[in-house]
């Protein structure tokens, strides 16, 4: 805006201003010509702005105007309106040096039309040098501000780019949390239909199993809730609880399940002495993850292994199941959000899994060999204390 006050508005002004003092002052040889000329280099100072395309030829008519217009005026005032065309020019040209080579050009032009009407001496001399130092400076300074002016738009752009990119990785987070939702309620579904197939089937009453049941509808609201607030995991929740305890209740809450399948799930090692800090919903949620895979796996009858070990001052956890395994080009694929082999699947369980690991300050690892099985191998740090067992994990 500030430019284009510049050129449409102060620079036309200029050149009346010069007019009018060229005739006053009885410097101009002719003064139609002077305002043919003048008039000529306005009407290209506008013209420029609607065919944009034709920027070098109004460019080179600008410049023969001015020159003319220069030459019939008679007056070093002229040199304003080099310098302010000077200035627009320079907002086409990039770099220094060419900026340079373009104020020398048109102090040449200057000067040579000056010496026609001025004497030539030492003022006028000193006074070229003081035209040419001028036109140095007003270059750098234009440089300067297209610079800056560079640097501000392209970080009005990063910050544009920034911004979206925040909105898409927001709503991408949506759309993970949504599905990871869905993914981890079917979990207590799968063990809740389990139950009610295996009661109907052998006509089973379901009375015993009706705190199980709850449990499970309880552990969904949960999840729901958690999903739901985008939370971070709250430590301040994280207490010292016995591994053992943990795997036994995912194996009272999977097992069934797995025995309608004609799967069996042996729990060959373990050490009920292994204290873990954790989250024990979150933890019963790994597992029960871990094992229904497991048994999706498994086409023909399989085993599900689990062991439980001591290793240095960790608590390790391994699950193996005899299924079909993992390629080599999966393996590596495993945990990313949305990977997933299965028709269904939304390849969540296994990223959230290793969240929830990583979060109780531990890892997750996988090794398997196709059509022989795989081995998930969680290594958590040990916990000096007192357990707390859920009452839910006494079951």
């Amino acid at each position: 805006m500030f430019f284009r006050l510049m050129y449409h508005i102060v620079l036309p002004v200029y050149v009346v201003f010069v007019i009018f003092a060229s005739i006053s002052l009885e410097k101009t040889q002719n003064a139609f010509f002077m305002i043919v000329f003048g008039l000529l280099f306005i009407a290209s100072i506008f013209l420029e702005r609607i065919y944009a395309r034709l920027f070098l030829f109004i460019a080179a008519s600008e410049i023969i105007s001015l020159l003319l217009f220069h030459f019939t005026s008679q007056l070093n005032w002229c040199y304003s309106i080099y310098i302010i065309l000077l200035s627009k020019f320079l907002f086409q040209v990039r770099g220094a040096v060419k900026g340079i080579f373009l104020g020398f050009g048109f102090m040449v032009f200057y000067t040579f039309i000056r010496a026609t009407y001025s004497p030539v001496n030492s003022y006028s001399i000193f006074g070229v040098g003081s035209d040419f130092l001028t036109s140095i400076a007003v270059v750098l300074i234009i440089q300067y501000i297209i610079e800056m002016e560079t640097k501000k738009n392209t970080l009005i752009e990063e910050k544009k780019r920034e911004e979206l990119r925040h909105k898409e990785e927001k709503v991408e987070l949506i759309a993970e949390m949504a599905a990871g939702l869905a993914h981890e309620i079917r979990n207590p579904l799968t063990i809740i239909q389990g139950f009610l197939q295996h009661s109907k089937e052998n006509n089973y009453n379901i009375q015993p199993w009706h705190d199980l049941i709850f449990g499970e509808v309880n552990r969904m609201n949960k999840l729901t809730v958690e999903f739901l607030q985008f939370s971070k995991p709250d430590v301040s929740q994280y207490q010292a609880y016995s591994i053992h305890e943990c795997l036994k209740r995912v194996i009272s809450l999977t097992k069934s399940n797995a025995c309608c399948l004609g799967h069996q799930i042996v729990y060959t090692e373990y050490n009920p002495d292994l204290l873990v800090k954790m989250d024990f919903n979150k933890m019963v949620q790994v597992f029960v993850n871990l094992i229904n895979n497991a048994v999706q796996s498994m086409v023909e009858s399989g085993r599900i292994t689990i062991r439980l070990f001591k290793e240095g001052d960790l608590a390790v956890c391994e699950v193996h199941d005899t299924g079909v395994g993992i390629e080599d080009t999966d393996l590596k694929k495993i945990f990313n959000p949305f990977f997933t082999t299965k028709a269904e699947g939304t390849g969540l369980g296994l990223p959230i899994c290793q969240k929830i690991i990583q979060d109780h300050w531990g890892t997750i690892e996988v090794s398997s060999t196709p059509e022989y099985g795989s081995t998930f191998t969680i290594c958590l740090p040990l916990e000096t204390g007192a357990s707390h067992a859920p009452d839910f994990a006494k079951d």
